[in-house]
């Protein structure tokens, strides 16, 4: 079921990404095609602005030189300039007519000044068209008027065109900004579910792994309980008939030299299978909770003599799961050890507490430490060290290590929610 959990859980965080990748690459896309697509139309209504203004003066020049000239060439000039200023008017309409529903206040007034300057350059080719100022071979006071109001009229549509250019620049920046405010809240959602997603991740491989210790914990009792009751009843046996027997054989002294001998093998092997039972489930959580144990393994190896133990837990309040105080009791245990035989220590501590709903366990020996860089390069783990951090993480605990060669070594290792 939690491998399940876990697997969908992952699908999830997939799709988020995946979700919010498209809509980003979607994004670009959609700001370069418009941004490729404005500024084509916008060199477009340049372009064909200038032409007009060109195809206008170039009709001008020509009708100047008809008049000055009078050749036919150049009257057919004149018909023709008007002609184009008058197509390019008409593509400046279409691109406008596109556009309407795109910044209708500057389009607006854009059309109307377009719509102005067309009907300019209607009415300069209807003066020229109408043959009275080709008779006369002058220009006169009207058709004057009606270049300078085209001047007018053309320097306002330019302004026109600017102001919409400028308009419409600043509704794409608009767009593209709000674009990159909606992925970026896009991305800021992504991410607190994807945390949450994750977090949901960890809780559920936290509980599988809680739950392996759990059953791990449960198959140790029953293993030691096994031994217990099956080879260590059939030592015992063989120890109490050994003795029998050696009682019985008295005075035939190699036969019983023989029996003392398997006596004392029964009598080892019995420790061996009781320290076996103990590493496996240490008895003495079963009837003490793990202030008690720790106290009773500290008041057992101070009565050895080698090393002194002070042992605190002044500041510990509550209760842990049966998985973690065996786990607990058993790094304590290595960890002494470790201080016994590697270390050469003559005082260590244990400081049990509970800070902040976190249960954090202490310990520090006076010993002749190690170079920890060696030990990490080299893999040279005798102690055990690796295989306790390997522990303590498996449960989302952490560990803290400071040695170093004459220093002794501290060890603190935290766990986080072990209430029961």
């Amino acid at each position: 079921m939690f491998t399940k959990k876990s697997f969908l859980i992952k699908q999830k965080v997939i799709s988020v990404l995946l979700l919010f990748s498209i809509f980003a690459f979607g994004g670009i896309i959609y700001t370069f095609r418009a941004s490729s697509i404005i500024d084509a139309r916008h060199i477009k209504l340049v372009e064909y602005s200038e032409k007009v203004e060109i195809e206008v003066f170039n009709g001008r020049i020509e009708m100047d030189n008809f008049l000055m000239q009078r050749d036919s060439l150049s009257f057919n000039g004149i018909s023709k300039s008007f002609n184009e200023a008058d197509s390019y008017l008409i593509k400046l309409a279409g691109i406008a007519e596109e556009t309407k529903y795109t910044i209708p206040e500057s389009n607006q007034m854009f059309g109307q000044k377009l719509m102005e300057t067309k009907a300019s350059v209607k009415r300069l080719d209807q003066l020229i068209k109408s043959g009275r100022y080709l008779k006369e071979q002058r220009v006169d006071s009207t058709m004057l008027r009606a270049y300078l109001n085209f001047n007018k009229i053309f320097t306002e549509y330019e302004n026109a065109l600017q102001i919409y250019i400028n308009e419409s620049n600043s509704r794409l920046k608009k767009n593209i900004f709000f674009l990159l405010v909606a992925i970026f809240v896009i991305l800021l959602l992504s991410l607190i579910l994807i945390a949450r997603l994750m977090d949901s991740l960890v809780k559920a491989e936290r509980q599988i792994l809680s739950n392996t210790m759990d059953v791990e914990q449960r198959e140790r009792k029953r293993i030691a309980m096994d031994l217990h009751d099956g080879l260590g009843a059939i030592l015992s046996s063989v120890g109490m008939y050994s003795k029998i027997l050696e009682k019985e054989l008295i005075e035939n002294k190699p036969a019983s030299e023989k029996l003392k001998h398997i006596t004392n093998l029964s009598n080892q092997a019995l420790l061996v299978v009781g320290e076996v039972i103990n590493n496996l489930n240490p008895s003495i959580l079963n009837r003490y909770n793990i202030v008690e144990s720790l106290e009773k393994l500290c008041v057992k190896i101070n009565s050895i003599g080698e090393m002194n133990i002070e042992f605190d837990s002044s500041k510990f309040i509550g209760e842990m799961t049966k998985s973690t105080e065996v786990m607990l009791y058993r790094i304590s245990g290595e960890l002494l050890n470790n201080s016994l035989k590697h270390a050469n220590a003559n005082k260590a501590s244990i400081h049990l507490s509970r800070q902040k709903g976190r249960v954090i366990l202490s310990y520090k020996d006076n010993g002749i430490g190690f170079d920890m860089s060696k030990l990490s390069i080299h893999g040279n783990d005798k102690m055990g060290l690796s295989n306790i951090v390997e522990r303590v993480e498996s449960i989302g605990g952490q560990c803290i290590l400071q040695t170093s060669p004459g220093e002794g070594f501290r060890m603190n290792i935290e766990f986080n929610k072990l209430n029961r």
